[in-house]
């Protein structure tokens, strides 16, 4: 029997419910909706149970520990093909080992689920260092990224913490999902419209006009590394970064010694002094931050004081 989910983490979780109460013996394969078509053999469409889902959870934490629970979950983030059967024939012999699981990691249905997880974290790990938050016209903070690995969870968990005073959310570009934070709680969202245009906050695109022009003024020309940069930071990352959008600073050959009428100049980057102030000022009264550091209740207060 082949047993079709609907794609998400819970509704896996009743699959290997499903496939207990019937019989693992019965298993052929366990799939996301809309994959492969079969000509021939029984199908079985699981539909999603929260209360199944809990149970298989908690009895595999119970047998094999928190750190057997979260491999699984790292290990269900992955990108790779076929990786429920995989997970399952995993879940299979923690059931059956329980927490001597760990000692078999040489082994290849191990192994594998060890380097599922690890190339979920490594990802996940990157994109907490380099994940850009916009402003929007209404206030929400927004990011978009584009992962190898499903780790938009992960990120949520984290900034949940991080930016609890405020509304976000993450856009995974490649799935068409988000993780949304708002009132204390996290919900993962299918986007149906991915072309949906946002619009930025003026102190935003302020913030982003200085960014550029600090990134591009503080690099030093002779020591221009762009292969070691890709080395540490691949490209696929760079669309959504803001010093990114400057043409110059994606160069993948170094500017000494280009005459400066050559170089790119299809965005632009010099701003005078007053342009500079304002946009710095702009920045300030969002933060409700003055020219002298003080909080708009403190400036009052030390006027009245003197």
């Amino acid at each position: 029997m082949y047993y079709y989910y609907d794609g998400t983490y819970p509704g896996f979780l009743t699959a290997v419910y499903e496939i207990y109460h019937y019989g693992t013996s019965k298993l052929e394969g366990i799939g996301p909706e809309g994959g492969e078509v079969r000509l021939f053999g029984a199908d079985f469409i699981v539909k999603t149970n929260f209360l199944y889902a809990e149970k298989v959870a908690a009895s595999f934490e119970k047998k094999c520990g928190k750190k057997g629970i979260r491999q699984v979950y790292r290990a269900f983030l992955s990108a790779r093909p076929e990786k429920e059967m995989k997970i399952f024939e995993y879940m299979r012999r923690g059931f059956k080992t329980g927490k001597d699981l760990y000692s078999y990691w040489k082994e290849p249905w191990a192994r594998e689920i060890l380097e599922m997880g690890r190339e979920v974290g490594n990802e996940a790990e990157k994109f907490r260092g380099i994940l850009r938050f916009s402003e929007l016209e209404e206030g929400m903070l927004f990011a978009s990224i584009n992962p190898t690995q499903n780790v938009a969870p992960i990120l949520a968990e984290h900034f949940k913490n991080r930016l609890s005073a405020e509304s976000w959310a993450i856009y995974d570009v490649n799935r068409q999902i988000a993780a949304v934070y708002e009132e204390g709680k996290v919900s993962i969202v299918e986007v149906e419209d991915p072309n949906l245009e946002l619009k930025v906050s003026k102190s935003e695109e302020d913030l982003r006009q200085i960014w550029r022009n600090y990134y591009r003024h503080l690099g030093i020309e002779d020591r221009r590394n762009p292969r070691e940069r890709m080395l540490y930071l691949p490209k696929k990352y760079w669309p959504y970064l803001t010093e990114m959008q400057d043409p110059y600073n994606v160069q993948d050959v170094s500017m000494k010694g280009l005459p400066e009428k050559k170089r790119p100049r299809n965005v632009n980057l010099n701003i005078s002094g007053r342009e500079f102030e304002n946009a710095l000022r702009s920045v300030q009264r969002k933060a409700g931050i003055l020219e002298k550091g003080l909080p708009e209740g403190n400036k009052e207060k030390k006027d009245e004081e003197s």
